[in-house]
C-alpha cells in the first residue's frame, strides 16, 4: 500500500499524472509555432517555432521527408495555408526592422539524403510577436533557392505550409 501512495504522489519534469481526464493545462509563452502540412504533392511535415531572444529569434526547424538539395524558409504575410500551392499565404514577408528582403531573410538550406532537418537559425530583427513578428502570419517551405510571389492555381516551389498560433506548454 506505501507503495501505491508513493506512486501517485510523484509527478516527472514531463508532466503530472490526472485520472480524471481532463485535458492537461497549458499556458503560452513568448514564442510562436506553425505546424506545417504537405502542399503541392509533397510529403513534407514538420514544426517551425520562433523563439524571442532579444534583438533576434531563435527558429528551430525540424522537418521530415525532405527531398534532398537546395530549399528555403520564408514568412509570409497572411495567416493562412488552405490553398493547394500556397496562394492563401500571401506574400513573402520580412520584418523592416532585420533591414532584409523576405528573399534574404532566412538563408538558403540544404536537405540531406536522410530527409530530416533539425536546425536553429538565429534571425536579428525577427521576433514572436509585435509589429516585427510572425504571430499572424504564415511560414513557407520552398524546394530550391528562390521565393516566390505565389499566384493561384499556377504550380510552385512551394511544398509544405504552417500557420504561426502561439506555442502551447505544459504547466506543472
Amino acid at each position: 500500500m506505501c507503495g501505491v501512495i508513493a506512486l501517485a504522489a510523484c509527478s516527472s519534469r514531463y508532466g503530472s499524472y490526472d485520472d480524471t481526464g481532463a485535458p492537461a493545462p497549458t499556458r503560452t509563452d513568448s514564442s510562436q509555432q506553425a505546424v506545417l502540412r504537405a502542399i503541392g504533392g509533397s510529403a513534407i511535415s514538420g514544426k517551425v517555432r520562433v523563439i524571442d531572444r532579444g534583438d533576434y529569434a531563435s527558429i528551430l526547424v525540424s522537418l521530415i521527408n525532405v527531398p534532398q538539395g537546395a530549399f528555403r524558409i520564408a514568412i509570409h504575410e497572411t495567416p493562412n495555408c488552405s490553398s493547394p500551392n500556397g496562394f492563401s499565404a500571401g506574400r513573402p514577408w520580412a520584418p523592416p526592422a532585420s533591414g532584409k528582403t523576405p528573399q534574404e531573410l532566412i538563408p538558403i538550406q540544404y536537405g540531406n539524403i536522410e530527409q530530416r532537418i533539425d536546425l536553429e537559425l538565429r534571425i536579428r530583427g525577427l521576433h514572436a510577436n509585435g509589429p516585427d513578428g510572425v504571430a499572424g502570419r504564415s511560414v513557407v517551405f520552398y524546394a530550391g533557392t528562390r521565393i516566390e510571389d505565389i499566384r493561384p492555381d499556377v504550380r510552385n516551389d512551394a511544398m509544405a505550409c504552417g500557420v504561426f498560433e502561439p506555442t502551447r506548454l505544459l504547466t506543472f
